[in-house]
């Protein structure tokens, strides 16, 4: 699966589990026509609504949502 393809599902998984795009567009702070268009695959989202998006997921439809999530980055040390 490509990269684009994998921004787009989980933007359509994490969309889905708020109830709509218009929650997931309000959650992630971007202009509900951006987010139509990277669902539509018309553009690449952009990294930080796809980690936004793996943050709903992981929070799974049912975690009451905070006003504004900052992007969580891990670092991985290589030994």
């Amino acid at each position: 699966m490509e990269q684009r393809a994998r921004y787009t599902q989980a933007l359509r998984d994490a969309a889905r589990a708020l109830g709509g795009c218009e929650r997931l567009a309000a959650l992630l702070d971007v202009a509900p026509a951006d987010l139509a268009a990277w669902l539509a695959g018309d553009e690449m989202p952009p990294l930080e609504a796809f980690l936004g998006s793996l943050d709903v997921i992981a929070d799974g439809p049912y975690a009451p949502r905070p006003a504004r999530r900052r992007v969580r980055v891990a670092a991985i040390r290589q030994f």
